[in-house]
This record gives structure tokens, C-alpha cells and sequence, in this order.
């Protein structure tokens, strides 16, 4: 019998093209994989030849072919999907029927299914909630299946007991989000021999030379300098308000990303590696958090929103993205790495989040 292991929001999700401007309809590789393939095919000579006029081949594989605009052809003028309105989901693509769960397959009856923030009202679901519950399902209700089977470097149970272990660490609604995180690096072995003291001039260093790469900015000395300055000048007093005001936010999203990337098995490595791609990822989150409040004076519910959701996207979809958290994560011992990212000291204490 399947087991899908899922946040609960899965079943909650409804597709609602008005509310986000079908952003999922644009710019997208959309590949016509075989199944949907052979349903068009059994259908009229017109229905038929409508679908497959906006089919091309590149690299051998069928593809749909966008707009000048990089709009789906097939996206209505109600940010609505044509083909599933006369013909049913069953004849959307594998990637359009999926999205924006991302769906695993551990073995022939273990799977893991979750939802990415690049769909924002999958972000709104996933974020905007009580604390993430999760279900074991029967079924699967996406046709788009990582295969994983080959990938995971241990056992099932294992990974997914080590999954329930760093959720909990990651819900403890009693300690602040940066107490949480280093409970997380011990629980993965990630220790130090004696106390290191958090270097926040290194941290915003470091995190400026990650932001650099990511975005391919090409920043000069005097640059790198002029934000870390202003970073620093910053840091604590925005820090602290992001941490009180969004707490169940950064948790929700915390837990998620936890869970839909397959930490601490997301990548080639160890668990110590992998826990510090994570933490690192989320402190280039803060740091951009911290120059979009500069910049706008004030950072509301939306304006973080969308940071998550823009980011979650260049983490996802950008060659260079998650490639500068990585090689920040190989170059460092432990003693180094917790000096510029694993902060010991409460900038806020967590509030009950009901």
C-alpha cells in the first residue's frame, strides 16, 4: 500500500489563476510528457490538431510553445487554463497538473509530498497558518514523480525518523529561531569543542560575497564594503523585529523548506554539510530582509511575503542560486562556520504563536 507522508495543507490547496495572475502559466519549460501525449491523440481531428499546433520539439523533447510574451497559449483571458476547462485535469501536462506539489518516491511504496513557495498561493497556504501539521496519506495527487529511490543515502525510516526529529527542533515554540538553528546543527553532529563567539562583521562579510554570486553582481571592494557597513548599521534592530512580528511565519517556512528539499539528504554530502546549506540559506534570507526594510523604510507582511517567494524562485530555478550557498558551506570548519552563521544569542525571545 502507498504511504505519502505530507503537510497537511497539501489537501487544502486550490488553483486560483485571478488571485496570482497565473504566474506558473509564463516562462516555463513545460514539457508534453507521453501520457498527455496519448490522450490528445485519442481525441478529435480539430481538438487534436489545436493542442498539437503549439507543440514543438527541442532536444528531442515535445515541449509547449509559448507566446512572444512567454504566456501559455492555452491561458484564457481569466488567467484560466483552456485545456482543463473543456477538457478536464486529466489533460493538463504531468508539471501543470502537479504544480506546486513536489512529489518524491523513496521506494515503490514511500513517497514525499510538499509544495513549493514559488506558487504564491501555495505560499500563502503554507506560511500564513497555525503551526505546520503533517498526514500519511493512501494516494498520491500528483503525476510528477521525482524518482529518489537511487538518491537517498540511508535508509527510509531513517531519513524520515531524522526529518521528524529536526521538525520538532524547528517547532519548539519556546526558544528563538536562532537557538533553534543550533540545536539543529548539534542534532546533526554539526559541534564545537569549546564556545565561539558570533562574529557579525564576518557574517555580513560572508553573506555579501554570497549575494554577489547569486545574482552575478560582479561587486567591487568598495561596494562589498558599503553594504556590509550598511548591513551592520541595521542588522540587530531589523533582525529583531523580523523575528518578533513574522515568528510563526520564519518557523512555517523554516519547517517547510526542511521538508520539501529533503534535508539533511537535499545534497551530495553529509548531514553536517547539508544542515549548513540550510541555516546559511536562511541567513541570506535575513540579510535580504534586512536591505529590503532599508530600502522601503518598513517591511509589512506583504513585502516579506514576496521576498520568500522571489527568493524561494532563485533558489529553485537560478544555476548560480543555491550553487554560492553550497561552496560557502564546503570552505569552512565548524569553529569558522558557526562564528559567521550560527548565532547563540536571542536577538528576541519567541512568543506563544497561536
Amino acid at each position: 500500500m502507498i504511504k505519502c507522508f505530507r503537510p497537511a495543507y497539501v489537501k487544502e490547496f486550490k488553483c486560483d489563476g485571478l488571485a496570482c495572475g497565473a504566474r506558473c502559466c509564463r516562462d516555463w519549460r513545460i514539457v508534453v510528457d507521453n501520457s498527455t501525449r496519448e490522450k490528445f491523440l485519442q481525441l478529435p481531428v480539430d481538438d487534436r490538431e489545436e493542442f498539437f499546433r503549439h507543440v514543438t520539439t527541442i532536444d528531442d523533447a515535445q515541449l509547449l510553445q509559448m507566446k512572444p510574451s512567454g504566456e501559455c497559449p492555452f491561458l484564457d483571458e481569466n488567467f484560466l487554463c483552456k485545456l482543463q476547462l473543456k477538457h478536464g485535469e486529466d489533460f493538463l501536462t504531468a508539471v501543470c497538473q502537479s504544480f506546486p506539489r513536489v512529489t518524491y518516491k523513496f521506494d515503490d511504496e514511500t513517497f514525499l509530498q510538499a509544495m513549493t513557495l514559488t506558487c504564491p498561493i501555495a505560499a500563502i497556504s503554507i506560511l500564513l497558518r497555525g503551526q505546520i501539521g503533517f498526514e500519511v496519506v493512501d494516494k498520491l495527487t500528483a503525476r510528477m514523480v521525482f524518482d529518489f529511490t537511487t538518491k537517498l543515502s540511508k535508509p527510509v525510516d531513517e531519513f524520515l525518523s531524522q526529518q521528524h526529529a529536526a521538525i520538532k527542533i524547528l517547532q519548539r515554540r519556546d526558544l528563538s529561531i536562532n537557538r533553534r538553528l543550533m540545536m539543529l546543527c548539534e542534532f546533526f553532529g554539526e559541534k564545537i569543542s569549546v564556545p565561539v563567539e558570533f562574529d557579525t562583521e564576518s557574517n555580513a562579510a560572508a553573506l555579501v560575497e554570497i549575494f554577489g554570486e547569486m545574482y552575478d553582481a560582479n561587486l567591487t571592494v568598495g561596494k562589498k564594503n558599503r553594504l556590509v557597513e550598511i548591513f551592520l548599521t541595521a542588522r540587530e534592530k531589523i533582525l529583531s523585529q523580523l523575528h518578533e512580528n513574522f515568528a510563526p511565519l520564519i518557523e512555517n517556512y523554516l519547517v517547510n523548506e526542511f521538508f520539501m528539499r529533503l534535508y539533511p539528504c537535499a545534497f551530495v554530502g553529509d548531514e553536517k554539510f547539508n544542515v549548513r546549506v540550510f541555516v546559511t540559506a536562511w541567513r541570506a534570507i535575513e540579510f535580504a530582509a534586512v536591505l529590503t526594510t532599508i530600502s522601503k523604510s518598513r517591511l509589512e507582511l506583504e513585502d516579506f511575503l514576496e521576498l520568500l517567494c522571489s527568493l524561494s524562485d532563485k533558489l529553485d530555478h537560478s544555476r548560480g542560486g543555491m550553487t554560492a550557498i553550497k561552496s560557502f558551506a564546503e570552505l569552512h570548519d565548524a569553529e569558522i562556520f558557526y562564528a559567521m552563521m550560527v548565532e547563540d544569542c536571542e536577538i528576541t525571545r519567541s512568543r506563544d504563536c497561536e
